[in-house]
This record gives C-alpha cells, structure tokens and sequence, in this order.
C-alpha cells in the first residue's frame, strides 16, 4: 500500500460498450440480455456484488461511481470493478462521509455519473456504503431496460430531482424483464430511504446466485487462482452440473477453460472428467464443431498414466457419439498407441478400448495395423497377463475378421507360440482353437489341423505343468480337432469308395452270379457267429455295421470266395440281423446238431460217393448237410 503498482489484463470491454452494441431490436430477451446470456450477468452481478463486499468490508473504501462504464469485461467473461478514480476511505470507522454533490459548475468527466448517483448525494451531501448498492441497483435496471438507465438527468441536476419522484413507477415497467428472484431485492436498492436497502453481504445470499450454472461460472473465473487438489474438488462439482448448462456456457466458456488445464501435463488428468462428462451430454451438432476438435487435442497431449486410463476407460463414452470415420482416423490411433506402452495399466486400459470399437474396424484396418500392433506387442512382452488379455482381445477380434484374414495372419500365429511352456499361454491358444472349432465356417482345415494345429499342441499332453483339468480341455480339443478330419476324409471318401467298387464290378463282367456269398465281418476283423451271444459289445459293432451297409450298395449274403484270400469260410449271420427281412434256403443247422464220427467215414474213390453213412449200430441214419459239404470243399480247397 506503500507503492504504485500498474497491471493489465486483456478485456473485451466495459458494460457500457456491451450496451452500446446490443441490437435493441432484438426480441429474444428471454435468451440474451444487453448481448449477454441470463446465466452471464446473474454470474457477472453476483461477481460485481463481492467486489463491493469486498471493498466495503476489507478495504472500508465507498466506490461513489458504480455505473456501466465502470464494470470491465475480461476476454474469459469476468466482470471486474474499476474506476476507483472517486472512491473515498471512510475514517475511524465512520459509516459515512461528508462529499459534494454533482454541480454543472464542474466538469463533467471530474465528477461520478449523475444518472447513478444516490439521491441522499445529491440532497444532503452525505454518502454511506448502501449509496453505491443504489447505484448498483440502477445499474440493474439498465441491464434489464436494454441498455437504458431509468434516469436521463442529461447533466442536470434539476431534470435528476424529478425523474427521481417517477422511479418507482419506472421500475414497476421494466420489473416483468428481470428474473423473479431479483424483482424484490433490486425495488429496496434503488429507494430512497436508505434503511430499506440491503448490504452488499446480504445480497450475496440470494439464492440466485447458487444456481449451478451461476456456481459453474464463478468456479471457471476463480480456476487459475486455486491449487490442484482445490481444482480436483471444483472439477468435480462441475462435472455435476454439465447436464443443467445450458450450450452457449458450456461452448464459450466451459470448453476454453478445460482446454487450458489440459496444456500442462500436471492438470490434464482433472480437466478429463467433466470433458467426458460435456461428451456424453452433448448433441451431435455440438459435439463435432466444439467438443471433438477439443478431444482430439486431449489425444495429442502429454498424460500421467492416471489420466491414460482414466480417458481410454471412457472410449465408449467418446466412440458413441463420434462418425465411423473419426473412430478410424482418429480414436483408433491413438488406442494403438497405447498399447505399445511400458504400463501395464495403459495396455489392459488400450486393448479393452481396442475392443470397443471393434465394430468400427474393417479387414484392411485389421490387417494392416490392429494384428502387427497386438501381434508385436506379445512378442515384445514378458508379462504374462498381457499376453493373455492380446490373446483375449484377438479372440474377440475373430468375429469381425474375413477367414482368409485368419487363415493367413491368426492360425500361424497361434501355431508358433504354442511352443511356450506357460500353461496359461498354451491354454489361452487352446481356447481360441476351440472357438474357431464351434464357428464351423471351414477356416480350420485338415490339412491345417494335420499337419500343424494337432502336432503343435500333441507335446503338451504329456507336460507335467498342466492340471487335470487343462489337460482334460486339450484333449477334448484335440478330440474335436481329430473328429473334424475324420469328418472332412469321410465325406470326401465316400463317394470314391463307391465308384472304384463299381469299376470292380465292371471288370469282372458285371455279373454277381460268381458272388454267392459275402463275407459279413466287422470294422475288427472279427467274423460272427450265428451262434455267438448278442453281447452289449457286438449289439454296437452290429449297430455301426449296419449304418455302414446302408449307406453302400447292397451285397449277397454269402459266398464261398474268401473275402481277403487264405482259408475260405462260411460267416453265418443271425436272423435278426440286417438280412432279417431277406429269404434264404433253409438250413440242417435248424434240424439239431450233426456229430460227424470220422473212425465211420471211410473215404471212397473219386468215382464213388464222399461219405459212407451206413452204420450197422444205426438203425435211422441220415443223409449229409451243407455244413459237411462246406467242410469237404474247404479240404478240397486246402489241398487235403
């Protein structure tokens, strides 16, 4: 207080110039008033308010010459009381002073503005600290009377004294312009008694002035004198009360405040939630001319990993409102940015992202710079979970991928680390194999599962670091895996199996008379009995037999022609087999047993009969059966 100090700060102007330029015309006062939204000069009167508070409780200085011309307007929307050129000290704690008051005799630039000089000035020569809440009051009134005061003296003291007897009925007029809740509060500032005007303080406590836009504003013009944690707290009330500002604030004011703290790396990280919050509640309009030029600076911009995370975790936020073609040139990268990064945090934080905008991707995108980028990173990486979570992510990444694009870029990925020797990597691999398997879209072929799906997990089932239960999910893969080429060769062999028989046919002559029996054995080589026991075991070979025999063309039943060289044998099958509902000769075997004594059989020249069935100790013999001549042709065969 000792020195003479001099400091500037950019202004648009005063409030006389923003009334000077508002266009009169204009009948939109219910959104602008004096070129100014509501909200603004509610936060511009409540600003205007502390600055008396402050003068007149700290300072115990009197203004004298509160009008328009002395409120200044900063470039960030601040009203700031200036023009102290008048202003009086009251002394020992006095009240009030004695001044002079306005006269023609002077000039007119020396003394306070007559249009808002208290009348006890101008009357009794006696000036109090509620004289300048009287000329607060009438500079209301201007605001709300479109840039006119409710006195015109035109420098005549005369003409001031009567207009001041109409002031009441002036006020009554302009009353329906200003908010309600200013409407009683303002009638006491401007009367002429001074007892029934209210202090500075008091009007402070208009509940007004509370309104969270209003509390928005005065936060915003109050940031760059508070501390981080301080910023923390305010950020977070207006994060609170985004939805309820209206989009002129949240555009003019909000955005450009933001944008500064997100310029130092140290304050980033708070600016982002209420940024975030401004996304998800603005229109489309809004959010691509003013809101998402802002994101893409915050892209731009140095972080803490706090931050990173905080703003990659909200990409869903930000991807719901942003074209398909900004998620691609701009959301995209730098979500693959960050997942090259050193933290683990940033890189579960970025492939989390990664899938969220999953949708948004094409196969060129994919190709090109989503597979290298997760593909080099698990390479680079020795953390395990982040392994896992790439492998995750390219599992999720599957249902919007082209099979050549898997064919070609996934499957010899997977082949090559499935050589790690961390089970949980090894059974990460597994399950994208068993996911593809359950897709059933043909991009696991055979000969890929042949010759390197099955051979590159097969030494993992003897690895004694795998659980039951792992090894148990392998082999269930494998199983699949080895039950899909079975599938593939069948219904590829079916079909030729059938044409090389009929080319055997045709070479024989295409006759079946030389077929008279067809050996029924099974897949096991095991010829049955008509005699053997139906068994669980053959019920099911029977079972597979005959799905088999359906499928193929139907055979004779028997033949005397062995079915693969040697020893020729007759195969009986049941009657209740699959040739149940075929004829055939009746046989000796139904008759009951036949007991061939050798010691009787005396074997006669080739001119004579085989067998010699007389017996004298028989008195009822009988002649012989198939069965002895299927014997006897059998030795003819063998060469006994």
């Amino acid at each position: 207080r000792e020195s003479l100090a001099f400091a500037a700060e950019p202004v648009a102007g005063s409030l006389a110039n923003y009334l000077e330029k508002f266009d009169r015309s204009c009948t939109e006062l219910s959104k602008t008033t004096c070129g100014l939204m509501e909200h603004e000069v509610q936060c511009g009167i409540y600003q205007i308010t502390e600055a008396l508070m402050y003068v007149h409780g700290v300072e115990r200085v009197i203004h004298r010459n509160v009008n328009p011309a002395s409120i200044l307007i900063t470039q960030s929307g601040r009203w700031k009381l200036a023009c102290f050129g008048f202003a009086e000290k009251t002394q020992d704690g006095r009240e009030s002073f004695a001044c002079k008051a306005w006269s023609p005799k002077a000039s007119k630039m020396a003394q306070p503005d007559l249009n808002y000089i208290a009348p006890e000035i101008q009357t009794t020569e006696v000036c109090t600290y509620v004289s300048d809440m009287f000329s607060f009051g009438m500079l209301i009134c201007t605001i709300y009377n479109n840039g006119y005061s409710l006195i015109d003296a035109q420098y005549n003291p005369s003409t001031y004294l009567r207009q001041l007897d109409t002031l009441t009925q002036k006020f009554g007029d302009i009353a329906r312009a200003m908010p309600p809740a200013l409407v009683d509060p303002v009638e006491k500032m401007i009367n002429r008694d001074i007892r029934y005007r209210p202090t500075a303080q008091l009007f402070s406590l208009l509940k007004m002035f509370h309104d969270p836009t209003v509390t928005t504003l005065q936060q915003l013009d109050n940031l760059h004198l508070k501390s981080p944690s301080d910023k923390s707290q305010v950020f977070s009330i207006i994060t609170q009360n985004i939805p309820l500002l209206p989009k002129a604030i949240r555009c003019s004011r909000l955005l450009p405040s933001l944008h500064q703290e997100c310029t130092s790396r140290d304050s980033v990280a708070t600016a982002l939630p209420p940024l975030v919050s401004l996304v998800q509640h603005s229109s489309s309009e809004e959010f691509s001319q003013h809101v998402f030029p802002e994101i893409t600076f915050v892209f731009n911009c140095s972080m803490s990993e706090q931050g990173t995370v905080y703003l990659l975790n909200k990409i869903d936020v930000i991807a719901s409102k942003c074209t398909s073609n900004q998620v691609r040139t701009d959301v995209i990268p730098f979500i693959l940015k960050h997942i090259k990064s050193e933290s683990y945090k940033i890189q579960e934080a970025a492939l989390n992202a990664l899938l969220v905008v999953k949708d948004c991707l094409d196969d060129a995108l994919l190709r090109s710079n989503v597979l290298p980028c997760t593909k080099g990173q698990f390479q680079q990486t020795v953390d395990v979970k982040i392994k896992l979570i790439i492998l995750s992510c390219i599992k999720h990444l599957l249902s919007i991928m082209n099979p050549f694009t898997i064919r070609d870029d996934v499957l010899p990925f997977l082949v090559d680390i499935a050589n790690s020797h961390d089970a949980s990597v090894v059974m990460a691999v597994v399950g994208i194999y068993r996911h593809l398997l359950n897709k059933r879209d043909a991009v696991l072929t055979k000969v890929f599962l042949a010759r390197s799906g099955m051979p590159s997990l097969l030494p993992h089932v003897v690895d004694p670091d795998f659980s039951a239960d792992q090894f148990c999910v392998m082999m269930d893969v494998l199983y699949e895996m080895l039950g899909l080429i079975d599938q593939h060769r069948r219904s590829n062999g079916t079909s030729s199996s059938a044409s090389s028989f009929k080319r055997e046919r045709l070479a024989s002559g295409g006759s079946d008379k030389n077929l008279l029996f067809v050996a029924n054995s099974s897949s096991t080589g095991i010829q049955k009995s008509r005699t053997a026991p139906n068994s669980p075991e053959l019920s099911k070979i029977k079972e597979r037999e005959t799905l088999s025999v359906t499928n193929k063309e139907p055979l004779r039943r028997f033949s005397l022609v062995p079915p693969g060289g040697g020893t020729p044998a007759i195969n009986l099958t049941p009657d209740d087999g699959v040739y149940a509902d075929r004829n055939r000769r009746p046989s000796l075997q139904n008759m009951g047993h036949y007991n061939h004594d050798s010691e009787r059989c005396e074997r006669k020249s080739s001119t004579g009969s085989l067998f010699n069935f007389s017996d004298s100790r028989h008195s009822s013999p009988r002649r012989g059966s198939f069965q002895a001549l299927g014997d006897t042709v059998m030795q003819l065969f063998s060469g006994k």
